[in-house]
């Protein structure tokens, strides 16, 4: 039987105690002291070869019980090189103080690792290890942007090394440009940083961790715009029609790498007795007359790879003549416009069109005296076109501007004119009324491709252009176009209702197509092809212009609209110079118009796409802006004040998330952030945030930690943007 315990108190010398009569009389063992860091990373920065960096403190104590004594430090391991950082306790005894010293000597520029472990034979957790790293940048510059709205670029060198200086709050976006020219020049990178603050104690840095991305705070849904259907649900279609048009360019690409010069051909052919004339006549301008065309049979295969339609001249103006082939069976009655359509078509493009192209592209008829001599551009309407690889909204096929031949090596059923082809309304692609829209503006876009052809092949050049620009200054032709019906000017900076309002019939509050007539343009090709190369380029930088994908119409329109806007003096003539370039392309056609090195195109282009968020600051630079767009604007109501059918939708995406396109990675103190396969032309992002005052070292590496190499074609943008 368990006794009973009595308690009784005791006085003496020691004074009161407590005393147990019966039971257990073990006391419990004290608590072992334990050690205590105030942080277990510390970061360091210090230019190449310059003196050791500010040293750093951090406090050491006993989370236990009892004396935590004997403490020590080291010995200190080193990832790399060694003999760059010292250790030193104030005192043997906790609390104390270790302060930390990193020098670097002559260590080369890069990233250095270090680990201190702090001990006591008395502690019960012993030893405590504190994770040291060092960035030592390539330069000893410091870079001030004193006001938000402040920018400013390193184009001299791959090796960005800096210290920036920073207040709490501050806000920095910074973009890491490949301006490699064309999207198959990859190259890794690591952008590294620490925060440099003057006697502070150390702090916690941000653990390694995968990349996080910023997200702005939650735009405000207000339901001020009304579309009667969604947009995006017919983007999958879009995105076949450019993918395929993008197919068709390279395709006059490659026949003309491999035929060269239709002249060529042409003295050829006479060479050899072949037969020139064409099989039928020349297009006729008789309404009514039912005329023989070859038109393609799909995205591949050469010149003799034809069908062979009738097409009735349905429309004939001062400068255009129209054709709708006469297939009643795979283009029936339900789907063809009123007849009224053509000739009204053909009447505004002697107005409006023809116009816009002398003053602002080119003569789509300087090679024509080569041709038939029609005198007039041909535009031939085919279903085609519908079943062309899921479908071709409209093309130029080179093969037209090669004499025609029927047999021999320069075999070719070519109809001889300046002729572009169009698709016709179906089910499975356009309403009447919206291919009678968008057809509209894709006749100043098509086009410009004829310009395209007529001049490199007058000026003998040695490749036509790079499918991204040929495409961008296309679409570039088709947006000037688009001012006669939308409410957008030279460098206006138009926004949303001046876009896309004058283009989808919104309601009351976009009165700008009250009327429902105005055609499609911008928001069914420049507008969220721009938008998707954004969003992908962010999220996965696998974006770059040369790829030849369906967001090229976007991207390669932007960097052309930027060029433009940044540096023509007068708009038409620039971009005439640009399309009229006799030998250069891509990047160096417009480095050598604007007088600009392609590095710098590109990297300010990057920083004035860089779209993730409405700024809050006015810019002190317009190259970090395009000013003919509000793109943050458009961006940003078509996400967040659209409904379609009564539901809330975004113009870009259907849920209308995210609200902009780029995404940057968030950075802050200490970081090093990895970049792999950065594709030329683009660009990767950084939201820097400075969580205190001080120097923000920043550092771009290689992939592997190292140097850059000088031939690296990676430079750096920063825009203060809070």
């Amino acid at each position: 039987m368990m006794g009973r315990v009595r308690w009784f108190t005791i006085v003496g010398p020691l004074g009161l105690a407590l005393a147990a009569c019966g039971g257990d009389t073990t006391a419990p063992p004290p608590n072992p002291p334990t050690i205590t860091l105030s942080v277990n990373q510390v970061a360091f920065a210090a230019p190449q070869g310059g003196a050791a960096s500010p040293p750093q403190t951090v406090a050491v104590g006993n989370g236990g019980g009892g004396l935590l004594s004997d403490l020590t430090v080291g010995p200190i391991t080193y990832g790399s090189a060694s003999g760059w950082l010292t250790a030193n306790l104030d005192k043997t005894i906790a609390p104390t103080t270790l302060t930390l010293t990193a020098n670097p000597g002559g260590l080369a520029s890069g990233s250095y690792t270090a680990t201190v472990p702090v001990a006591s034979a008395s502690a019960g957790n012993t030893p405590q290890t504190i994770t040291v790293a060092l960035l030592v940048l390539s330069g000893n510059e410091t870079t001030t942007i004193s006001v938000a709205g402040g920018s400013t670029v390193f184009l001299d060198s791959p090796n960005l090394g800096t210290q920036l200086t920073v207040q709490g709050g501050n806000q920095f976006l910074i973009a890491v440009v490949n301006t490699a020219a064309t999207a198959s020049g990859t190259e890794d990178f690591r952008l590294a940083g620490a925060l440099i603050v003057e006697g502070a104690a150390a702090t916690q840095p941000a653990a390694a961790r995968p990349a996080t991305r910023y997200v702005p705070p939650e735009s405000p849904r207000i339901p001020t715009f009304a579309a009667s259907q969604s947009v995006v649900l017919q983007r999958p279609l879009l995105e076949r029609l450019a993918q395929n048009h993008l197919t068709a360019l390279e395709r006059n690409r490659e026949l003309y790498a491999r035929r060269g010069n239709p002249r060529d051909a042409r003295a050829r052919i006479s060479a050899l007795s072949g037969r020139r004339a064409p099989v039928a006549a020349a297009v006729s301008t008789t309404i009514g007359v039912v005329n023989k065309v070859y038109v393609s049979k799909g995205l591949g295969g050469d010149c003799t790879d034809v069908d062979s339609i009738g097409a009735r001249t349905v429309a004939v103006g001062q400068h255009i003549i129209v054709l709708a082939d006469t297939n009643r069976t795979t283009w029936p009655q339900a789907d063809r416009p009123d007849s009224s359509f053509y000739q009204t078509f053909a009447d505004e493009y002697d107005q409006i069109t023809w116009p816009h192209l002398m003053a602002n592209i080119g003569d789509p008829l300087a090679f024509d005296p080569n041709l038939s001599g029609v005198g007039k551009v041909t535009l031939t309407i085919t279903p085609l076109l519908n079943s062309i690889g899921g479908g071709l909204l409209a093309f130029v096929n080179g093969c037209d501007f090669f004499p025609f031949a029927s047999t021999g090596p320069d075999a070719d059923f070519s109809n001889f004119t300046e002729m572009f082809y169009s698709m016709v309304p179906s089910s499975s692609t356009f309403s009447v009324v919206n291919w009678e829209k968008q057809l509209r503006a894709t006749a100043a876009h098509e086009t410009k491709h004829i310009v395209s052809f007529a001049d490199r092949i007058l000026n003998n050049s040695p490749a036509f252009e790079e499918i991204w620009l040929e495409e961008g200054l296309a679409q570039v032709s088709s947006e000037i176009w688009m001012r006669h019906f939308n409410q957008a000017t030279w460098k206006g900076n138009a926004d949303f209702r001046q876009t896309v309002g004058c283009e989808l019939h919104l309601g009351p509050s976009a009165p700008c197509n009250s009327q429902n007539d105005k055609p499609l343009d911008l928001v069914i090709s420049h507008l969220p092809f721009l938008f998707e190369y954004l969003q992908k380029e962010s999220d996965t930088h696998n974006e770059g212009l040369g790829q030849d994908l369906a967001s090229d119409y976007g991207a390669g329109w932007s960097f052309a609209r930027w060029t433009i806007d940044q540096y023509a003096t007068d708009e038409g003539t620039f971009i005439k110079g640009l399309i009229n370039e006799p030998s250069l392309i891509g990047v160096a056609n417009l480095s050598s118009h604007s007088g600009q090195p392609g590095s710098l195109l590109l990297t300010f282009w990057n920083m004035a796409t860089g779209i993730y968020n409405i700024p809050s600051y006015t810019p002190a630079d317009p190259r970090i802006t395009t000013p003919s767009f509000n793109f943050p604007e458009i961006f940003n109501v078509g996400q967040t004040q659209l409904t379609c059918g009564g539901t809330p939708c975004g113009l870009f995406t259907q849920s209308g998330e995210p609200v902009f396109p780029v995404q940057p990675i968030a950075i802050s103190g200490a970081f090093n952030q990895s970049v792999q396969g950065l594709r030329g032309t683009s660009a990767a992002f950084f939201l820097l945030s400075a969580a205190s005052s001080g120097k923000q070292a920043l550092q771009l590496q290689s992939g592997g930690g190292g140097t850059l190499s000088p031939s690296s074609s990676l430079r750096v943008g920063i825009i203060r943007v809070h």
